[in-house]
């Protein structure tokens, strides 16, 4: 049993991919939360994954979440694989601690690297760049299903980068003060399409006279709205005007 969450389409390619090699079922976390449904029965000796990008050096606030409320009839062993951009910091001994308070235990950590698309802050790689880091995740991926089928537990994550509880306390503060919905705004070219809408995972989103409205105070800033917006209307600051926009190239509604 695989849980995803993706925002631009890099965690829910992994974790398709993954759930096709191990011929595993394959849930959305945010589905999973919106309906309520968060208690499942395993098989004995079943694996739980977790697949989920990595969020201002740790996980986003939505899978927080989600490990805080899922219940499961069994123990069973648990791996997580993060997507990020740069570096991972202490985004997996966060979650293991997390885990640990819930009596339970993380025994496989992951990361595969995908294009930055956290574009407040950054610009999107060049298409080169992508097309290598996509080659490179296609080996990580094959690696990590290896790594299960043959029980090799352990923190597999070589990508945490200098100082990773420095970077992540600090990061982390700035995540919980910033997932504020009020700088979100849409520009004149906005078609009324609602997609945004759908998209939002927590349901931030309504339409107001045809054009998108942020109603809920805050939102764990997946981006899902701004960068799968068809005619890039969506903005956050002013820090997004003419910036390229990502979704993962095999990501469909």
């Amino acid at each position: 049993m695989i849980f995803y969450f993706s925002g631009t389409g890099n965690s829910r390619y992994v974790a398709q991919a993954l759930a096709e090699a191990l011929d595993e079922q394959l849930l959305a976390i945010a589905e999973c939360l919106n309906t309520g449904n968060l208690e499942f029965s395993l098989e004995a000796a079943e694996k739980v994954g977790i697949v989920t990008p990595v969020y201002f050096y740790g996980l986003p606030s939505i899978v927080e979440e989600f490990l805080d409320k899922v219940q499961f009839n069994r123990s069973s062993s648990m791996y997580l694989v993060v997507t990020f951009g740069s570096f991972t910091a202490n985004t997996g001994p966060h979650a293991q601690k997390m885990l640990s308070e819930q009596g339970r235990q993380l025994d496989y950590l992951f990361s595969i690297q995908m294009p930055e698309n956290y574009v407040p802050l950054f610009k999107v790689p060049a298409s080169e760049t992508r097309t290598q880091l996509f080659a490179e995740a296609e080996k990580t991926i094959a690696q990590i299903v290896q790594s299960l089928k043959e029980n090799k537990i352990g923190d597999h994550d070589t990508s945490k980068g200098k100082f990773p509880r420095l970077v992540s306390a600090v990061c982390r503060q700035l995540y919980r003060g910033g997932m504020t919905t009020k700088k979100f705004w849409v520009t004149e070219v906005c078609t009324a399409c609602g997609l945004c809408a759908r998209l939002c995972p927590v349901a931030a989103i309504s339409l107001a006279d045809g054009k998108p409205s942020w109603t809920k105070e805050k939102c764990p800033r997946c981006l899902a709205c701004l960068h799968r917006c068809p005619v890039e209307a969506i903005q956050l600051g002013h820090l997004t005007k003419n910036k390229e926009r990502y979704v993962h190239p095999q990501l469909s509604e």
